[in-house]
C-alpha cells in the first residue's frame, strides 16, 4: 500500500465520521415557539427556566454560582430568545436551536408583528404556548378565549394549501396513537434524549394496537392542527388568592378543581396539553421542556398508511416523553395531549358537565369573533366563570360595608332644617351679639349726647349696622383717605365730625336724625340716612372752601401793605 492511498483512506474515514456526527442534526428542521401571555404573568421567568434547562447539570450549577443583577429588559415590539438542544453532557448540539417569539401584550399592533417575525414557510414547524396566571384566576377565561381565537385566525392565514389538513391529520394521529408510558419507563432521562447511538423505537412512544375513534369533545376545534400547550404559572400561589376572596378549605379546592376541569375540557377540544408550573416545583419546568421537544420533533405514524407512504425514521422519535399524566398534585398538573377524555374529567369532581362547558365555549368564541356583548340570551363561558370565580380585580373586596357607606342628606333639606332651628332659638344666631352691642352703644350715645350716629333696623331685616361716629373712623385706611381729601390730619377730621354732629343734633328732623318729626318712633331707612349724612358732609365742605376763597380775595397782601407803609414813611 502506497503512502498516497493510505492518506486518502484516512481522510475518507474522517469525513465519514464527521458525516455521521452531523447526520442526526441535519435531519431536523429549525423549530419555532410562540409564547402568548399578558404582562406580569411570569412569562420571563418561564422562558428563563426553559433556556437554563437546555445545558448540562454542571453548567447550570456554574450559572447559579455566578449571581448577576437582574436588569430591566427593554420593552420591545417583539421579544426573541433561543432554546438550545444539546446532549446530556451539554457539549454537542443534536438539533438546531429553537427560536422563541413572544409579543409583550395582546395589543393588536403587537400581534400583527408575529407573522412577519416568523421565518417563511415555518407554519408546520411552529408550536404555541399560552401562558395563564394563577394569581389572576378571574381573567383566565377571557385570556384563553382571546388567545385561542387568535391562533385559529393566524393558522388560517399562514397555512399553505393542503398544509392545514396535513397538520390536522398529524395531530389526530398523535392523539389516537398515544399510549400512557409504563411506570418503569419514567426513569431518569435527559431533556435532549439519550446519548447512545441507539434511538428509541416508535412502539415505545406510540401504541401499536388498533386505533380507537376520537371520544366526545375531542379535537372538535383547531382545524389546522397547531400544537398548543396551555401553561398556568404560579400554581403554588393559588391559595393566596383564596385568602383575598375570603374562601378557604374545601370551598376553594372545589373551585380550583372546577377550573382544572374547564381548562381540560377546552384543551381536549383543541388537542392541546395542560401544564401547571411553580417555582417551588422545579421539575415542572423540566417536564414542560421535555414535552415541548417531544411535540416539536416527534412525528406520529400516518393515519391511513399506503404502500407508497414512507415510514417514520428512528430520528423522529428521538425525544420521547416518558412521564405519566398527573391530575392530583394541585401545583404540578400535567395532562399530555391524547391522554384526557370527558370520562376522566368527570372523575375529578362529580357534578361537572363537560357538554355544558363546550356549548358555553362556542358562545364565547362567537362573541369574540362577531364583537357581540355579553348581554345576549345565551350563556357564555364567562357567565359560568363569574358565578364560580369572583372578579377580584375589578371589584376589590370590602371588609366592612356598613362602616364606609354614607347616605348624604339633600343640601336644600339640610339648609331648611337649620333655618327652622335658628328661627326657633334666636340665641343660636351669631349676629345676636352684634345687635346687642349696637343697641347698647346707641342707648349710651343718646343719654350722653354723643355725636355718634346709631342706625337701627327692623326685626324683619337681617343686617346689623353698628354705631358710626368718631370712634368708627379708627381704621388707618379711612383716616388717611379722609385726611388727604380734607388736607388736614386725622385729629382735625375727628374734630370736624364732632362739631358737625353737635350742630345737626340741635336741629329737629335733621338729615342725621334717626327719626323724622312726621313719623315719630319709626325707623329711618339706613341707606337714606347714610346718603343724607354724606350729602351734608359734602355741602359743609363746599361752604368751607367757598368762604376760605372769598376771605383770601378780600384780605390785603402782606407785601403790599408793607410797601405802602414804607412809602408813607
Amino acid at each position: 500500500m502506497t503512502a498516497e492511498s493510505s492518506s486518502t483512506d484516512i481522510w475518507s474515514d474522517i469525513l465519514r465520521s464527521a458525516d455521521r456526527s452531523t447526520a442526526g442534526r441535519d435531519t431536523y428542521r429549525r423549530k419555532n415557539v410562540i409564547v402568548l401571555s399578558e404582562k406580569k404573568h411570569g412569562r420571563r421567568h418561564l422562558i428563563d427556566q426553559l433556556v437554563e434547562a437546555s445545558g448540562s447539570s454542571s453548567r447550570r450549577k456554574q450559572r447559579q454560582k455566578v449571581a448577576q443583577p437582574v436588569k430591566p429588559s427593554p420593552v420591545l415590539a417583539m421579544g426573541y430568545n433561543i432554546l438550545e438542544v444539546k446532549d446530556e453532557a451539554g457539549e454537542e448540539d443534536i438539533a438546531p436551536p429553537i427560536s422563541i417569539f413572544y409579543p409583550p401584550s395582546s395589543h393588536r399592533s403587537m400581534l400583527r408583528l408575529i407573522p412577519h417575525s416568523l421565518p417563511p414557510s415555518s407554519f408546520a414547524d411552529t408550536a404555541v404556548v399560552i401562558v395563564l396566571d394563577w394569581t389572576r384566576p378571574s381573567s383566565m377565561v377571557k385570556e384563553i378565549v382571546m388567545w385561542l381565537d387568535w391562533v385559529e385566525r393566524w393558522a388560517s392565514d399562514s397555512a399553505a394549501r393542503g398544509q392545514g389538513e396535513e397538520m390536522r391529520d398529524r395531530l389526530q394521529s398523535h392523539i389516537q396513537h398515544y399510549s400512557e408510558p409504563n411506570p418503569t419507563a419514567s426513569g431518569p432521562s435527559t431533556a435532549a434524549g439519550p446519548t447512545t447511538p441507539s434511538l428509541p423505537s416508535l412502539s415505545s412512544t406510540y401504541g401499536s394496537g388498533p386505533l380507537l375513534p376520537l371520544g366526545p369533545g375531542t379535537l372538535i376545534l383547531n382545524s389546522h392542527g397547531v400544537p398548543i400547550i396551555v401553561v398556568c404559572t404560579k400554581a403554588d400561589l393559588m391559595d393566596n388568592v383564596a385568602e383575598e376572596m375570603g374562601m378557604k378549605g374545601a370551598g376553594w379546592e372545589e373551585r380550583t378543581d372546577w377550573i382544572q376541569q374547564v381548562l381540560r375540557t377546552i384543551c381536549l377540544a383543541y388537542g392541546a396539553a395542560l401544564f401547571y408550573t411553580a417555582p417551588t416545583q422545579p421539575q415542572t419546568y423540566t417536564n414542560l421542556r421535555r414535552y415541548l421537544l417531544h411535540r416539536l420533533y416527534t412525528i406520529p405514524p400516518p393515519l391511513n398508511p399506503t404502500s407508497d407512504t414512507p415510514l417514520p425514521t428512528a430520528s423522529s422519535s428521538r425525544f420521547p416523553f416518558s412521564h405519566r399524566a398527573n391530575v392530583l398534585d394541585r401545583d404540578a398538573i400535567m395532562v399530555p395531549t391524547g391522554w384526557d377524555s370527558w370520562g376522566k374529567i368527570n372523575v375529578l369532581r362529580e357534578g361537572f358537565d363537560p357538554d355544558q362547558v363546550n356549548k358555553a365555549w362556542q358562545v364565547s368564541l362567537r362573541r369574540v369573533r362577531d364583537g357581540e356583548e355579553e348581554g345576549d340570551d345565551e350563556e357564555g363561558l364567562e357567565d359560568l366563570w363569574v358565578g364560580m370565580i369572583p372578579d377580584i380585580e375589578s371589584e376589590p373586596k370590602r371588609t366592612d360595608l356598613h362602616a364606609i357607606t354614607t347616605t348624604c342628606e339633600p343640601e336644600q333639606t339640610f339648609l331648611a332644617r337649620q333655618l327652622d332651628i335658628l328661627q326657633k332659638d334666636p340665641n343660636r344666631d351669631p349676629r345676636a351679639s352684634f345687635r346687642q352691642a349696637a343697641a347698647a352703644v346707641s342707648a349710651s350715645a343718646a343719654n350722653a349726647g354723643s355725636p355718634s350716629i346709631a342706625i337701627t333696623q327692623n326685626t324683619s331685616e337681617s343686617g346689623v349696622v353698628g354705631p358710626m361716629g368718631a370712634g368708627g373712623l379708627n381704621l388707618p385706611g379711612v383716616e388717611k383717605a379722609m385726611a388727604e381729601m380734607e388736607g388736614g390730619s386725622a385729629d382735625d377730621l375727628k374734630e370736624r365730625f364732632a362739631k358737625l354732629g353737635r350742630r345737626e343734633s340741635t336741629r329737629p328732623g335733621g338729615p342725621l336724625s334717626p327719626t323724622s318729626p312726621g313719623n315719630p318712633g319709626t325707623t329711618a331707612v339706613p341707606n337714606e340716612a347714610l346718603h343724607n349724612f354724606f350729602q351734608g358732609l359734602l355741602a359743609t365742605k363746599g361752604k368751607t372752601s367757598t368762604s376760605s376763597t372769598a376771605s383770601t380775595k378780600l384780605a390785603p397782601s402782606p407785601q403790599v401793605s408793607a410797601k405802602s407803609q414804607n412809602g408813607d414813611v
